[in-house]
């Protein structure tokens, strides 16, 4: 084989090889919560060893600040060892950054006031960036993740949804600057839009450079099955993708928005939840972590923060 040759198909197995990384992955989220604290340093190797052996390859953590949470140099750096040892068990990160818990509340401003707000979110996202490529270093970040969420109701209105747009340009731009790595951020739809006309928004979100996830709504009961089901359509036409994978939710609301609760799945439901595939090749990505089998102690401790009682096992498996 001439040395041309040789250097053709090395080149063709690089990209190969580069792609593969890409290639479908399998994504959990992991939530932090302050009351995660309170569960024992020594179970959490124990809970990424088992994610690792349930075929996940991936840990999006949803932010690494909500509000003032995790921003303190004690509860950064507990973060921070949870990551390391993620990182260990052989998961691969994408890092969320910069939370605000007033989110929801403020993206309803005027689209003339949201330009200085979606500024604020950028530049704590910069700054929180710098902060956590110095703690894990630039190759410990196989993409950022925004938590801001796209919703179907506030930016159907083309002024805002314009600001939201160049917001997620900007955000992009300033991320890949400081380490050159793909930018994610999800969206959900609970009927306000039209099917296509929320197709047309993935379009537009997609254009800005960001790789888009849509939540499945399976688990807040929003929509019936077969509403969902509208929804997702679009997802299937592979020629002209609209979003690089899908949010499956492994949880059952028990609440209204207003002060979030869930209980996991019953083992069935769980196990045809988790066989889901994102179509076209795309991230298959699953919400959340403590809903997981064998992580009751993660949701005792939030339950314990939260003032509720212990919960019930619900007909699943939760062995250790």
């Amino acid at each position: 084989m001439s040395r041309r040759l040789v250097l053709v198909a090395l080149f063709a197995l690089a990209s190969c090889i580069h792609v593969g990384a890409w290639a479908a992955p399998k994504v959990l989220f992991y939530q932090p919560q302050r009351a995660d604290l309170a569960v024992p340093d020594a179970d959490w190797p124990k809970f990424f060893q088992r994610i690792r052996a349930m075929g996940f390859d991936t840990l999006a953590v949803q932010w690494v600040a909500y509000g003032d949470a995790f921003t303190g140099a004690r509860e950064r750096s507990w973060l921070a060892n949870r990551l390391r040892e993620a990182r260990a068990s052989g998961l691969k990160l994408v890092l969320g950054l910069g939370a605000d818990p007033q989110f929801f509340t403020r993206q309803k401003a005027p689209p003339e006031q949201l330009g200085t707000y979606f500024r604020e979110l950028a530049e704590t996202d910069r700054s929180l960036a710098r902060t956590w490529l110095r703690e894990l270093g630039s190759d410990a970040v196989l993409a950022w993740y925004l938590p801001i969420e796209v919703d179907d109701l506030r930016w159907r209105e083309g002024d805002a949804r314009a600001v939201l747009l160049e917001h997620l340009r900007t955000e992009v731009r300033a991320l890949q600057a400081l380490h050159r790595a793909p930018v994610y951020v999800s969206t959900f739809f609970a009927g306000h839009m039209a099917p296509e006309a929320y197709a047309r928004l993935l379009r537009e979100l997609d254009a800005t450079g960001v790789r888009v996830w849509v939540q499945d709504g399976a688990g807040t009961g929003r929509l019936t099955h077969h509403e969902r089901a509208l929804y997702m359509a679009p997802l299937q036409r592979c020629k002209a993708r609209l979003a690089h994978g899908v949010v499956y939710e492994l949880f059952e609301q028990t609440s209204g928005d207003e002060r979030f609760a869930a209980r996991p799945l019953a083992a069935d439901s769980i196990r045809e939840a988790l066989a889901q595939q994102a179509p076209c090749d795309g991230d298959s990505v699953y919400f959340e972590m403590r809903y997981l089998p064998g992580m009751q102690r993660i949701r005792e401790a939030d339950r314990k923060a939260a003032g509720f009682a212990p919960e019930m096992h619900n007909g699943w498996a939760d062995s250790p």
